[in-house]
């Protein structure tokens, strides 16, 4: 019969993992990244929670833990803001385009972007209040507003697009923004830069005869005071003008389709 002697074990040393500090990453700020350009990258865009979002359903692929009906989501990082409390903005560029898309019944999609409001002449009023060309695809009129949110001493670029029963609170957000008036030192009355003024951007429920929804809530707060927050505004709208110049209906649909 075989005797089999259990050798006792040797005990485990716990090797030691060095950490990283602050100081380490600081050294290599921007390493990977050298060859980013702002065409490489998109303008996050903030979407409100609809009742029958995806990101509301726990039984979808695309749901966002904590996210309720007329919350505020970033669609980049997933980040959202209380609807109700709303979040500060400063707004630096505005653009408007007509989507070209094709009808959801037909597989949808955006199948192209115009600048030229005489598309919509092309087009005549359907069943369900939308402009339909031709062929079939329709054209969605939206208001783009280019903010940077203002996030405590941080800022963060974003786009919100306004369409449909939103167009409304677009024009008057514009209309608030054209109608601002200060005085110069020598004594001149003038319009001040979009960037010049905060905005609390909210959330309210709203209903037609064809359902509930949350629409946008705008609200004049104040002047901008904080220089530093003022050249980030002012170098955002600047670099969205330039890219827009540049490579207008890419640029756009890349920041249409990230959602």
């Amino acid at each position: 019969m075989e005797t089999i002697i259990n050798e006792p074990q040797k005990p485990t040393t716990k090797t030691q993992v060095a950490t990283i500090s602050s100081k380490d990453l600081f050294k290599d700020a921007g390493a990977g990244l050298e060859n980013l350009a702002p065409e490489d990258l998109i303008v996050p865009q903030l979407k409100i929670a609809q009742p029958q979002s995806p990101m509301v359903n726990p039984h979808d692929a695309a749901y966002i833990e904590g996210v309720k009906v007329g919350d505020i989501v970033n669609n980049v990082t997933n980040e959202h803001y209380l609807g109700s409390e709303g979040i500060t903005v400063v707004p630096v560029f505005y653009r408007r385009v007509f989507l070209e898309f094709v009808d959801r019944n037909l597989g949808g999609g955006l199948v192209a972007i115009h600048d030229n409001p005489s598309i919509l002449s092309q087009t005549t009023r359907g069943e369900k209040g939308q402009d339909i060309l031709e062929g079939g695809n329709y054209i969605q009129t939206t208001a783009n507003h280019y903010v940077l949110v203002i996030k405590g001493e941080k800022t963060e670029p974003v786009m919100v697009a306004m369409f449909s029963t939103q167009l409304k609170k677009s024009r008057r957000w514009n209309s608030i923004m054209a109608g601002l008036r200060l005085t110069s030192e020598n004594g001149k009355t003038f319009n001040p830069p979009s960037y010049s003024h905060l905005y609390r951007l909210s959330t309210i429920p709203q209903s037609n005869a064809k359902g509930d929804w949350y629409g946008w809530k705008v609200d004049l707060m104040g002047r901008v005071e904080d220089l530093k927050v003022y050249n980030e505004a002012k170098s955002f709208g600047n670099s969205i003008s330039k890219e827009m110049q540049q490579s207008s209906e890419e640029k756009e649909r890349d920041v249409i389709e990230a959602f």
